[in-house]
This record gives C-alpha cells, sequence and structure tokens, in this order.
C-alpha cells in the first residue's frame, strides 16, 4: 500500500511540474496582423456624402491572406497560417475608400451617390517560388441614390510585384495595388 501511495504522489509531482513547465515554456509565434497602413496624403477626389459598399466572394469574405501558386496550378487557393489581415479585405477596401472620400473638394451630379464595388480578385499571385506579385480585380458601379439609377460601370485591375516571396511581402504588395485601386477609382468617380 504504501509503495502504491509513493507512486501516485511522485506521479502528481511529476503532472505539476509538467504542467508548470508548460506555463513558462515559450509559446508558439503570434499571428501577425496586417491593413493597409496609415491613408497617405493623395489629393482629395470627391466629397461625402458618398456611400460606399464593398462586396467579395465568400472566399474573400475572411481574414486569411489569400495566395495563388501559379506555376503548379493557378486555380488553387490558398492562405498563409500565421499571418491574418485584421478585417476581410472588402472591409479594408470600403474603409480606405470613406477615408479618401472625406478628405475629397468636390461632388459630381450633386450628393447621394453610392459607389457599388465587387471585388473579383484580391491575393498574392506567385509566378515562381521566388518569384510573387498582388493582384486586385474590382468591378464598380455608380448609383444615384435618389434615382436608383446606375450611371456608369467600369472595371479595374492592379499588380503590384511583391518586395519577398512571403506573406509581408504580400500583404504590404496588395495593400499598394488597393491604394492604386482606390485611387483609379475615386479619380474615375469624380470624373463628370
Amino acid at each position: 500500500m504504501k509503495g502504491r501511495v509513493r507512486f501516485v504522489a511522485i506521479c502528481a509531482g511529476i503532472a505539476a511540474i509538467a504542467v508548470s513547465a508548460c506555463s513558462i515554456a515559450p509559446t508558439t509565434a503570434a499571428t501577425t496582423l496586417y491593413d493597409f497602413g496609415p491613408a497617405n496624403g493623395g489629393a482629395a477626389l470627391i466629397a461625402a456624402p458618398i456611400t460606399v459598399r464593398v462586396q467579395a466572394p465568400p472566399w474573400l469574405n475572411a481574414t486569411g491572406i489569400v495566395y495563388r501558386l501559379e506555376y503548379r496550378d493557378p486555380a488553387q487557393i490558398a492562405s498563409y497560417r500565421d499571418s491574418r489581415w485584421a478585417a476581410p479585405p472588402a472591409e479594408l477596401l470600403a474603409e480606405r475608400m470613406r477615408q479618401h472620400a472625406a478628405r475629397g473638394s468636390r461632388a459630381p451630379h450633386g450628393a447621394g451617390l453610392r459607389v457599388e464595388v465587387e471585388v473579383e480578385e484580391f491575393c498574392q499571385a506567385f509566378s515562381t517560388p521566388e518569384r510573387s506579385r498582388a493582384v486586385v480585380r474590382v468591378r464598380a458601379a455608380l448609383v444615384d441614390l435618389a434615382s436608383g439609377r446606375v450611371l456608369r460601370q467600369r472595371a479595374f485591375a492592379v499588380e503590384v510585384d511583391a518586395d519577398s516571396a512571403d506573406a509581408a511581402g504580400g500583404a504590404h504588395a496588395l495593400a499598394r495595388a488597393a491604394e492604386q485601386t482606390i485611387e483609379s477609382l475615386l479619380s474615375w468617380v469624380a470624373a463628370d
């Protein structure tokens, strides 16, 4: 009996040491979060009030940083395990568009416009294991809120080379591509 009690005490002591070791052991790397960074001080293009609505396909309605290995299978998408967007790309795009619109100085066709954007592609595309680029493709429609009429529509596509073939390179290139897309889109909205 004493031997059994001693065995149980030894096992409990080993378990306690193992549990305490787990609490002080280094943890795995934390997830790195990315956004588009601070809004640039570019020229104001349009004035509020403008409503922005950005939609994306289901595979882009998450926070994963999506990439394609075009050299292997361009139809296959994947996302980085330890790197994420701070919000889904459609939300980041909508917020950045609102930031630009709020700095605006003029609005065509009076007030009451809505820019409807459909994101078609927002990913890092690898042409080789060492070479990648950001790909952003959107379709936009300018809608008069008073009448509900679509004033005009246009597709936008921007590609920007990534500085590195990893999540950080992809996130920074996608942020630059998103900024270029938004500036082109808002210039189009402001055009009379």
